[in-house]
């Protein structure tokens, strides 16, 4: 472990960026954040010559990478993902499930479990349940053999296995609002997910908890001058945090920048949504039980549905940088700090004194040259 990163271009949300050091204390918590370069004991400190110094990112929608994902339920694919994640300057992840049997789901979350007892890499502070509670007419990449409507039943099941930390579902679905209700309860964060609820359903939800959109725009009900719908919604509701996959594919560049004109800042989170052939390049695959093809970077099933992403969670950061041209103190709120604000991870987000050493490295060009977790160095 290290006791101090120097020489590095301090970037944390609403604050200039300026030359500074990143003071560690024994137990991987940051103990000082300075302008000017601090040198400091030899052998204990680490020269970041002139990199960007961020908050350690964090991915809340990611079901693989690396040809692993998190449906293999094996601590060997957790393992992989987490370790591969820290390439990307992910420093915290939330391993995604996908439509599948309950007893695969229970599956999934013992994988995570195990990992959970000794987290090598990537930290792994809960699970994001998406699907099965999904509209059958939305699937994506979803399998629709599977679709159910919400049980709270079988979520506070898996919490027991291991913490969930979002389940997304579509809010139209019959007992999905006092599901939402019990969610929140529960402490467990709700967001709408394959849905073609209207402006008023999404309301509803609203009303009873639900607090995020995932993946915006993609499985949702678009924008329409006699109904909004969902797309709508996240450009009249403000505080609704919404993810984005910011690989130009998922959203195209001009959709990026009407998001970024008309939502704060503070409510969007950037995701992967990535799949296991991120990292491998084009080929087949197979994802929940589908297949999958991987051609110039995009996932499709034979229909011609998105099947998840092949994004690096640092490529999307540097996508929406020259997208919307908008201060980089301000674009990296939406890489650590929104995500752990919505979910309550208080311990981390931010460069500042009393939160977790969990730093990443980038040059100009926005790629990974170092990753600490907790103050030790990872890459």
């Amino acid at each position: 472990m290290i006791s101090l990163i120097h020489n590095c271009r301090l970037l944390t949300p609403g604050e200039d960026v300026c030359l500074g050091s990143i003071g560690i204390d024994e137990v991987g918590v940051i103990s000082t954040v300075s302008e000017g370069d601090t040198e400091g004991e030899h052998g204990s400190s680490y020269d970041a010559q002139g990199l960007y110094a961020a908050p350690g990112f964090i991915d809340i929608h990611t079901h693989g990478v690396n040809g692993c994902d998190l449906t293999d339920a094996t601590l060997e694919s957790v393992r992989k993902i987490s370790e591969t994640k820290l390439r990307e300057g992910v420093t915290t992840y939330l391993p995604t499930s996908l439509t599948l049997p309950p007893e695969n789901l229970k599956e999934m979350a013992g994988a995570v479990a195990e990992y959970r007892k000794n987290e090598e890499f990537a930290r792994t502070p809960s699970l994001h349940i998406e699907g099965p509670y999904i509209n059958p007419n939305c699937l994506g990449a979803q399998n629709g053999e599977y679709v159910r409507l919400p049980d709270a039943d079988e979520v506070l099941a898996l919490n027991e296995i291991a913490p969930i930390g979002v389940v997304s579902l579509a809010v139209e679905m019959e007992g999905a609002v006092d599901f939402i209700a019990e969610m929140k309860r529960q402490g467990i964060t709700t967001s709408c997910a394959h849905s073609a609820a209207t402006y008023a359903q999404f309301s509803t939800a609203r009303d009873a908890g639900l607090a995020h959109l995932t993946h915006y725009c993609n499985q949702m009900t678009p924008l329409h001058h006699r109904e909004v719908g969902l797309v709508g919604a996240g450009l009249l509701d403000l505080e609704v945090m919404t993810e984005m996959i910011c690989d130009t594919i998922h959203l195209c560049p001009d959709m990026i920048r009407i998001a970024f004109k008309h939502r704060p800042i503070e409510a969007i989170m950037l995701v992967t949504d990535s799949m296991a052939a991120s990292w491998l390049g084009d080929g087949e695959y197979e994802i929940g039980g589908l297949q999958v093809q991987v051609k110039a970077g995009q996932a499709r099933l034979a229909s011609g549905a998105l099947a998840g992403s092949t994004l690096r969670y640092n490529e999307g950061l540097k996508n929406i940088a020259e997208i919307t041209s908008l201060p980089l103190n301000q674009l990296i709120a939406t890489t650590a700090a929104n995500q752990a604000r919505s979910l309550g991870f208080a311990d981390r987000g931010r460069l500042q004194v009393g939160l977790l050493a969990d730093v990443v490295l980038l040059n100009d060009d926005f790629e990974v040259k170092a990753v600490f977790v907790g103050g030790e160095q990872k890459i």
